[in-house]
């Protein structure tokens, strides 16, 4: 007997673009099902333009895009609408990540779609939601750090800094790929869909730990601190010899394991037994532990540290991994084989189920690859039809 995979059968319509929706369609996509992204025929996602250029398509569209299939209809022409309003009466999910109130522009927001698609689960990402004094604005990742308190608490005391990658992309379309999937349950129950919808600031803001609380019982605002933790120490980077470690030091019976490594004498030293303490002195105990990284190549400071337990290892650079075993046996390096042959390498699926097979590795799609197919199988459209739509170009095939 085959094994399928948990979303099987699920049929997504998908209008969105560049990151957080995309995203969010990807994981879907892994998990089984069928994505069919909706893109205008002027050009399509904008991620298909951004780098690295690869024979006749984008490194980062096919990262984000891979094993979905493409239509390309006009959604700012009246015919076209129909088209996708259509089409929406014969999936499960429509997800989207315009902004505030332009899918209602086109007629095909959820209260205009649930009359005629009681069962639809429909998704919204928007960088400030669908409510509140914010929403016509527009928004970015690295707008979304900013405003969600994420670049307050990251970088040095005199800069700000974003993560490197775009974080509340990633942050928001894995929040909405949860609610969805928490949606889809319950039409299981009730047999009703629903409407989701997600902001990219609201999404990082949960994601800032203990900031908020902190602040609100002590009423101290956190300052940045590099890559020193505010309420762990040492929970830190450190030179080696050679590069550069992370240690990071949970528990006092880590600590003590840690403290026997350096000097012995520092696991008597009062002033570093409790980890309130090593707060409060981490001025003073920094710079020891600085000292004995750096008398150490970076490959005999960890095994020092993994044989006792200590949770640590190499800050490694894309070269690195890109070749790395551990993530090879994982099926995170996963190789996409373009139309033209090559093969790039982009990153697999994270989500692991047992007995389930790892999901089909397919390139993305050309844009309105799929558009007569998909035209056929789901809305019966004929020759006739398709002619007619072409010559008004209203759709795209490739």
């Amino acid at each position: 007997m085959s094994v399928t995979r948990p979303l099987d059968g699920l049929v997504v319509l998908d209008f969105t673009r560049i990151y957080s929706g995309p995203y969010a369609t990807l994981l879907l996509a892994d998990l089984g099902a069928r994505v069919i992204k909706v893109e205008h025929p002027g050009g399509g996602d904008d991620s298909r333009a951004f780098g690295p250029r690869i024979d006749e398509t984008s490194g980062y569209f096919e990262t984000l895009n891979r094993g979905k299939a493409s239509i390309a209809i006009d959604y700012r022409q009246p015919e076209g609408r129909q088209l996708l309003q259509r089409l929406a009466t014969r999936v499960d999910v429509l997800a989207e990540n315009f902004k505030a109130g332009q899918m209602a522009r086109y007629g095909l927001d959820y209260d205009t779609l649930k009359s005629t698609c009681p069962r639809l689960v429909y998704v919204s990402i928007s960088g400030f939601g669908q409510a509140g004094p914010d929403v016509a604005r527009g928004c970015y990742d690295i707008v979304a750090q900013a405003m969600s308190g994420l670049m307050s608490v990251t970088g040095f005391p005199d800069q700000p800094l974003k993560t490197g990658p775009a974080i509340a992309d990633a942050i928001s379309g894995l929040t909405a790929a949860t609610g969805l999937l928490a949606a889809l349950w319950q039409r299981e129950r009730t047999g009703r869909g629903a409407y989701i919808e997600v902001a990219m600031v609201d999404a990082l803001f949960a994601c800032l730990e203990n900031v908020l609380v902190t602040y609100d019982v002590t009423g101290h605002i956190p300052v940045r601190q590099g890559n020193v933790d505010a309420v762990l120490a040492p929970f830190d980077s450190f030179q080696t010899a050679d590069g550069w470690v992370v240690i990071g030091i949970g528990n006092d019976r880590l600590w003590q394991a840690l403290a026997r490594l350096v000097d012995p004498a520092l696991e008597a030293d009062s002033r570093f037994t409790s980890n309130a303490g090593r707060v409060e002195h981490y001025a003073v105990l920094r710079p020891i532990l600085s000292r004995w990284c750096r008398t150490f190549p970076t490959s005999t400071l960890l095994a020092q540290l993994h044989a006792v337990n200590i949770p640590s290892g190499p800050i490694r650079t894309i070269d690195e991994l890109a070749h790395d075993s551990h993530l090879e046996a994982r099926g995170m390096l996963v190789r996409v084989q373009l139309q033209s042959g090559r093969q790039i390498t982009v990153p697999g699926s994270p989500i692991h189920i047992a007995e389930v097979p790892l999901p089909p590795i397919r390139r993305g799609p050309r844009l309105g690859e799929h558009t007569r197919a998909i035209l056929e199988e789901f809305l019966d459209v004929g020759a006739e039809e398709l002619a007619y739509l072409s010559e008004k170009q209203l759709i795209k095939e490739s």
